[in-house]
């Protein structure tokens, strides 16, 4: 008789994720949000946003640009989700890093993903940004700069236009 099959996790409630895929799953029910980011215990930022992309991937950083989150569950180790009666009832989800703790309560107040946000996140999942016309913001020469390879898309400008007449 064979032994029987591991189950997969079942959370209902509250919980602890380690799986990005799991995280993925449990932060998808957010949009609108408040957030505190803490560092070794000291509050960093916090403030509100909408959550615009989720994703798990090794190569990209998590952002917090313009009131917008592009959340990777890569940049954390586990991920915690509680609605405890001390938070009125509120969901709260805590994503751990090495030292850092980003927070998550659901805020209606903010404006959710609209279809130009979520058409841009297509966009560059679907590979339509060129990065041609782009050019590099220490452009310099010293030696550091030529021992970085590749160069970071976020480290990246739009080049200016070429002026008529040139």
């Amino acid at each position: 008789m064979e032994p029987p099959r591991d189950l997969a996790p079942c959370l209902i409630g509250e919980g602890t994720i380690t799986e990005p895929r799991d995280m993925i799953r449990a932060l998808e029910t957010l949009e609108g949000l408040r957030y505190t980011y803490t560092v070794d215990g000291v509050v960093m930022a916090e403030g509100t946003a909408a959550l615009v992309k989720l994703m798990a991937d090794d190569e990209s950083a998590t952002l917090l640009v313009n009131g917008c989150l592009f959340l990777n569950t890569e940049s954390f180790r586990y991920l915690t989700f509680s609605r405890p009666e001390e938070e009125g009832g509120e969901w709260v989800f805590e994503l751990h890093g090495d030292g850092s703790l980003l927070r998550l309560v659901p805020e209606d107040s903010v404006e959710p993903r609209t279809e130009e946000r979520a058409a841009a996140a297509r966009m560059m999942e679907n590979g339509g940004v060129d990065p041609a016309p782009f050019a590099p913001l220490d452009a310099g020469g010293d030696e550091l700069d030529q021992r970085r390879t590749p160069r970071a898309p976020s480290r990246l400008r739009r080049a200016p236009p070429p002026r008529a007449g040139w």
